[in-house]
């Protein structure tokens, strides 16, 4: 499925969700500016962190990315469905929709964060191997998140056949963490979005031991995905397909 056909889907809403969230982390990076300019030794997690804050993310990155995703309309084309004798090829190609889409959007959200960094730590701090090796894992762990939330929100809706109970399963998800931390329960926040600070803590750690722990993380949230992709692919299979059943109730 190619770039153009996602563009293509919703272009007026998904395009204003990228570019809020651009515009987002644009302001952060202003507002961090004074801050930033203060500070001599900065290190590339702290410019990390101002834009993750667990906060930003149950509160704005999650809800405008299950806004942007809803325009896929998962459940419209069920006349498509009543002709097909194996749920799970449409769904694969929903997947890789939805795999395209969660790319685009971390694309958008990481690019301000990015042009900070190489502002206040500079090119040759950036090109070094712990560095590159944080970026690269921090590109992962977000786009793994937002897939995991993206697949919750699809077979939420598909099965409930209603979109908002999606919505709400997807928020609930990505947000249980930001819940844990207000409930002071910090060393819990951990299931889903939390992973992401907790892999920023790590980054201070002797690089034989970041690199250990960033492959777990990174693993972890691999092994949730594809464990949600097979549920949902099971529970596909085992629903009974009737012409005009699976019309979203918005």
């Amino acid at each position: 499925m190619h770039l153009e056909k996602i563009l293509s889907i919703g272009g007026k809403r998904r395009i204003i969700g990228y570019l809020m969230v651009l515009a987002f982390n644009i302001q952060i990076a202003i507002l961090a500016a004074k801050q930033m300019e203060s500070i001599n030794n900065f290190h590339i997690n702290d410019i990390y962190i101002l834009f993750s804050r667990l906060v930003y993310f149950a509160l704005y990155y999650i809800p405008i990315f299950l806004t942007i995703i809803s325009v896929e309309d998962i459940l419209n084309d069920y006349l498509i469905l009543t002709r097909l004798k194996d749920l799970s090829i449409w769904w694969k190609k929903k997947f890789k929709l939805l795999s395209l889409d969660t790319g685009l959007y971390v694309i958008f959200l990481e690019l301000p964060i990015i042009v900070t960094a190489i502002i206040y730590i500079g090119i040759p701090q950036i090109l070094e191997t712990k560095t590159l090796v944080f970026m690269a894992a921090d590109f992962i762990i977000k786009y793994l998140i937002f897939l995991i939330i993206g697949i919750i929100y699809n077979i939420s809706s598909f099965v409930s056949k209603r979109q908002y109970i999606g919505f709400v399963a997807g928020f609930f998800a990505g947000g249980f963490d930001y819940i844990l931390q207000l409930c002071n329960l910090d060393r819990y926040a951990m299931t889903i979005t939390g992973m992401l600070l907790k892999f920023f803590i790590s980054s201070d750690l002797p690089t034989g031991k970041f690199l250990s722990l960033a492959i777990v993380y990174c693993f972890y949230l691999v092994f949730l995905s594809l464990f949600l992709f097979l549920v949902s692919r099971e529970i596909l299979r085992k629903i009974d397909v009737g012409r005009g059943d699976f019309k979203l109730k918005s």
